[in-house]
């Protein structure tokens, strides 16, 4: 049960900070995004606009919308699956990098500024789109 759910958080809580956060209002109306995620979670979209080109009608969308953060949960979630076979100094080390990558995290009015702007992050590619 416990591989389940380390499994499951580590699967979850990039897949919440790259995509999710940057929708979720805090008290005083703030919102936030963390930049490592959400850059990571873009990169699907960035590498369809390099080829292809963003747009509406594009058949390659669903892969920048769903395909990738899936997979990069999934790639995650195999990460937690590994954690317990292997030394306890590197399953120290991956849950350290795992909750530094969390501290990556801007306003999201600071985020839209230059030069974080032109980062290929999530959100921003889906503003682009819609």
């Amino acid at each position: 049960m416990r591989r389940i759910l380390v499994s499951l958080w580590f699967c979850l809580w990039p897949h919440f900070l790259g995509v999710i956060l940057p929708y979720v209002p805090f008290p005083g109306g703030h919102r936030f995004l963390n930049l490592f995620w959400s850059v990571v979670c873009g990169l699907g979209f960035w590498m369809i606009d390099e080829t292809v080109g963003l747009s509406m009608d594009s058949r390659l969308l669903v892969i920048g919308v769903l395909v990738w953060p899936i997979a990069v949960s999934a790639a995650m979630f195999l990460l937690g699956w590994k954690l317990q076979k292997i030394s306890p100094r590197m399953r120290l080390v991956l849950i350290c990098a795992l909750l530094a990558s969390s501290l990556f995290v801007v306003s999201y009015q600071r985020a839209m500024r230059p030069p974080m702007l032109y980062l290929p992050t999530y959100d921003r590619q889906i503003n682009t789109i819609y």
